[in-house]
């Protein structure tokens, strides 16, 4: 029949090509498949040169086990590996390279040329190979260790290169997983030439050191150590205090078992161990190993190996957000800061500066300063006991601004303190402080308030958690409810309008995960001053009092800032001083 398509099998290099585009997507996929390779053969330098964003060329250079001679060319074939033997071994992956595919789905798409040296051997050997085939090969003096050169990836294959992005996004990709890669082997000295600054870590084996060479030596600093195990997970790394969090996700880098994965469970993980404390938007930053056995884990879920399957995910999350709580309730309180890295310790042989408060305090006063553990401290160790958080500097209350703001001085500059922002946090505080024991107003005559559905429902979700919280609430028929106590100020004297809010609120909030904490953050919010509410001095004095003796004064329990900070310097420029 004429135009009738037969089926026939496809050429190998068609099929090769095809198959390629599987786990070979863009250049960042390639330098990802050298460096797994690099890694599982003991590397402990590796070199990445990229040119145009690695579309013209990627070359990556190691100081591993080399190849061979009489295994190159197998090397560069389809299921060719040493890492598995079996269908047995898959159950048990503890490398980062086991399909056997990286090379020979690069060969297929790109030019290569390999120099490689194993550490058997007294010389070296280069070959050349297009379409995964070798046609030069020589032998050349070499150092122990593997160099790959991939030249016009996907020059064949123009429909792919066409949906590649531009050489700086393409480079950007590869400088992000070199970066994670730093993070994940601190031991390993890695060397990026991407552009004008190379990118390079030590190798030193230290993760501080690794972090501080990725986001700078402050932040390096400020991470706080994150060791935990529970079980047969284990969980080691670093996390920003609350003071450091960017507005995206990419400061969360996580590793199992040695290997970058993206997983939505485990980010949610870390940032749900953060939930009230950070403004609305942003993200901690943090660089997390989890160690778990081989057999739990299943590596072999995507072309690209970028995720994983666990056995037990919800385990393996928990594991992960009570590491960083611990590692966050460990640490000492530290100076408030707007996202910028707190200080460290000074030197064992530095005497202690004086605080602010303490510098300005008359000699002769008997009384102790109302902020007197308000002036900027240093982290470290708490002789207290106290969990990991910011406090406020000395603040002077100047007045208030539209009647939602509080304006007030401060050591370098103007702070704006969102009223309600403050008491919110002030009264969520209060209220898991003493759970059970909030301030409550009984009423001479008990509200009625009727409900609609999914008011009711959020009603009976969360009803226990209201009443320890000072609501004490009755079913009234099917959509309805008495209120006989309130927590004072609650809803201004509105109960039922405050308690349709709450309800309302309380069923939409997705910020705070934990049902206790939620229900208080939707209380606290409705028993707190408004916007719009005229204050007197002394009331504004006496928040920011309040507002400074909380764990995280700078957001309030739904992650919005409570305060802004304008520099002084800032001031001067706008009056071009």
């Amino acid at each position: 029949m004429s135009g009738e398509r037969r089926i026939r099998q496809l050429p190998p290099e068609v099929a090769a090509r095809i198959a390629a585009g599987e786990v070979i997507e863009r250049p960042v996929s390639v330098v990802r498949e050298l460096l797994d390779n690099a890694i599982d053969a003991g590397a402990t330098r590796i070199r990445v040169t990229i040119v145009e964003g690695g579309l013209r060329s990627i070359e990556v250079n190691d100081d591993g086990r080399g190849i061979p001679p009489d295994q190159i060319e197998v090397a560069f074939e389809r299921h060719a590996t040493s890492k598995i033997a079996g269908s047995g071994d898959l159950r048990r992956v503890e490398t980062l390279g086991f399909r056997g595919e990286a090379l020979g789905a690069i060969a297929a798409a790109a030019e290569v040329e390999i120099v490689t040296r194993a550490d058997t051997e007294p010389v070296g050997v280069a070959a050349l190979l297009v379409d995964r085939q070798v046609v030069r090969r020589s032998a050349r003096a070499a150092p122990v260790g593997t160099t790959i050169a991939v030249r016009e990836l996907f020059a064949k294959v123009p429909a792919r290169r066409n949906f590649l992005g531009s050489a700086s996004s393409e480079g950007r990709q590869i400088t992000t997983l070199v970066s994670h890669y730093a993070l994940a082997y601190p031991g390993i000295a890695f060397h990026l030439e991407a552009g004008r600054r190379p990118f390079q870590t030590s190798g030193d084996g230290s993760l501080r050191h690794a972090v501080a060479a990725v986001y700078g030596a402050e932040q390096g600093e400020a991470m706080l150590d994150v060791e935990h195990t529970e079980g047969d997970v284990a969980v080691s790394g670093l996390a920003g205090p609350p003071s450091l969090h960017r507005g995206n996700r990419t400061g969360i880098a996580l590793f199992v078992n040695g290997r970058w994965v993206q997983s939505a469970a485990l980010r949610f993980a870390v940032s749900d161990a953060y939930q009230s404390e950070l403004p609305g938007g942003r993200y901690p930053v943090a660089s997390v190993a989890l160690s778990l056995p081989a057999e739990a884990v299943d590596v072999n879920v995507h072309p690209a190996k970028a995720e994983v399957r666990f056995r037990d995910q919800r385990g393996v999350a928990r594991v992960l957000r009570h590491a960083i709580l611990r590692a966050l309730e460990a640490a000492g309180p530290v100076g408030w800061s707007l996202g910028e890295a707190p200080g460290r310790p000074p030197a064992p042989e530095e005497p202690p500066r004086p605080s602010l408060r303490e510098r300005l305090q008359p000699p002769e006063s008997p009384q102790p300063s109302l902020h007197r553990d308000l002036a900027p401290v240093e982290p470290g160790p708490s002789a207290t006991g106290r969990t990991q958080r910011e406090t406020l500097p000395l603040l002077r209350v100047v007045g208030q601004l539209a009647t939602t703001y509080v304006v007030a001085e401060g050591p370098d500059g103007m702070y704006l303190i969102d009223q309600h922002a403050a008491h919110e946090r002030v009264v969520f505080d209060r209220l898991k402080g003493r759970q059970g024991e909030a301030a409550v107003q009984p009423l001479l005559e008990p509200v009625l308030v009727e409900l609609d559905q999914t008011a009711a429902a959020v009603f009976e979700e969360h009803g226990s958690h209201l009443e320890q919280l000072g609501l004490a609430l009755e079913p009234f028929g099917d959509a309805a409810c008495l209120v006989r106590a309130a927590p004072v100020g609650f809803g201004d004297g509105d109960i039922a309008g405050g308690l349709r809010a709450m309800l309302e609120k309380l069923g939409d909030e997705r910020r705070v995960a934990d049902p206790f904490d939620r229900a208080a953050a939707s209380v606290a919010c409705h028993s707190s001053v408004r916007a719009g509410m005229a204050l007197s001095l002394e009331e504004m004095r006496q928040l920011i009092d309040d507002l400074a003796a909380t764990d995280s004064p700078r957001t309030c329990p739904h992650g919005r800032p409570t305060l802004v900070h304008v520099r002084q310097d800032a001031l001067d420029r706008q009056f071009g001083r």
